[in-house]
């Protein structure tokens, strides 16, 4: 058992008279020898470490708590409390627990001098429990990593896109308009050394002409409908499922129910880009025979559904390499305050749900109009 000299007995019996105060307080507080040894600890501050009172008693606080930075910055920081330089010391600290449940504290250490000689006596300490505000910081931190991932991800796929869209327009449609203004200038000549058979006519020519001009209809239509613009929602995505349907060949069942109030701009675009982007992931992915979309209108939430009997896919798996269209469709639904929500599983098929309340954005829109 550890003895006392004659010096530190004065200083031990005072420290345990503050305990008693001390021991019903919300915070963990602790009396320590000017070396760090504890001489009396708080209900509280046994919760904290998760030991009892004769575990942590005689023992040097060091073995329980561990500074954030390093030691020496901690040692130096005691030194000068105890030099008088400072009133206080102030670290964050986190606990060695038998747990090892991770636990952070907010500790402040302070001088007790002797009440006759004013010469340094002992420490007081007192910890604050900050673990809840320490998580939250790192999944702030670790929320703010994955958006800007997600920005870099997104600059790159639509800088992907413009190449696209400018070498469709070159090598697809510039060059097609090059040939058929070649064309033109021999409409209806005859071919060379074939004085029998003549060049393409006007007709056949209005044909390619038609062809092209559904091309850049097609590009126009992905950068911005202007069916969703003019004519609303509902339209634009059976609209767009019939063109599906057309293009894949495969049955597109779609039902709309035309919303009653204007919607807000932004949830327009918002579910038309999910339509969009589904099928385009059914087209690559899927291998679908069938396609049923249902869009609805009830109490004040709109809600689109997607499903198809395609392949389907395993949802734990793709969480952990989830693609940026499956990140895009349900951030976009997020920035309009709703929901996103995918299932599948192999040889099943795969259904998306997006829904989101259309009042407040609604009377938001509405307020502006007025205004304007």
């Amino acid at each position: 058992m550890f003895k006392r000299n004659a010096q530190e007995e004065p200083a031990y019996i005072q420290e345990h008279t503050w305990s008693e105060a001390f021991e019903h307080l919300g915070v963990s507080v602790a009396q320590l020898t000017l070396d760090g040894r504890l001489l009396s600890v708080n209900s509280r501050l046994c919760e904290v470490t998760g030991r009892s009172k004769k575990d942590l008693l005689e023992r040097n606080f060091r073995e329980f708590f561990l500074p954030e930075g390093l030691w020496p910055a901690l040692e130096a920081g005691l030194s000068s409390v105890i030099a008088g330089e400072t009133g206080y010391h102030s670290t964050h600290m986190t606990v060695v627990r038998t747990d090892r449940k991770p636990v952070w504290v907010d500790m402040v250490f302070s001088l007790v001098r002797d009440d006759v000689t004013s010469s340094p006596r002992s420490l007081t300490a007192v910890a604050k429990d900050i673990t809840l505000l320490k998580q939250a910081m790192q999944s702030l931190h670790e929320s703010e990593v994955a958006r800007d991932d997600l920005g870099r991800r997104m600059m790159s796929a639509q800088e992907s896109d413009r190449t696209r869209i400018a070498r469709e327009l070159h090598d697809d449609i510039g060059q097609s308009l090059a040939v058929l203004r070649i064309q033109m200038l021999r409409a209806g000549k005859p071919v060379s050394d074939l004085p029998q058979k003549t060049h393409a006519g006007l007709e056949e020519l209005a044909a390619k002409l038609e062809q092209i001009a559904d091309r850049v209809r097609g590009l126009s239509h992905d950068l911005h409908s202007s069916e969703l613009e003019l004519l609303g929602l509902a339209v634009a995505v059976r609209s767009h499922c019939r063109e599906c349907s057309e293009r894949l060949g495969i049955t597109v069942q779609c039902s709309c129910d035309q919303p009653r109030d204007k919607l807000d701009s932004m949830i327009g675009l918002a579910f038309l880009r999910v339509l969009q982007e589904a099928m385009q992931n059914i087209l690559k992915h899927s291998r679908a025979k069938s396609i049923t979309v249902r869009l609805t209108n009830q109490k004040r939430e709109l809600c689109l559904k997607i499903s198809d009997d395609g392949v389907g896919f395993d949802i734990e798996s793709a969480k952990l390499a989830a693609g940026l269209g499956l990140i895009s469709m349900r951030e976009r639904i997020h920035l309009i305050g709703g929901q996103f929500e995918i299932s599948s599983s192999p040889g099943r098929g795969t259904r998306i749900t997006a829904r989101a309340p259309i009042a407040r954005l609604t009377a938001k829109a509405t307020a502006m109009e007025q205004r304007l």
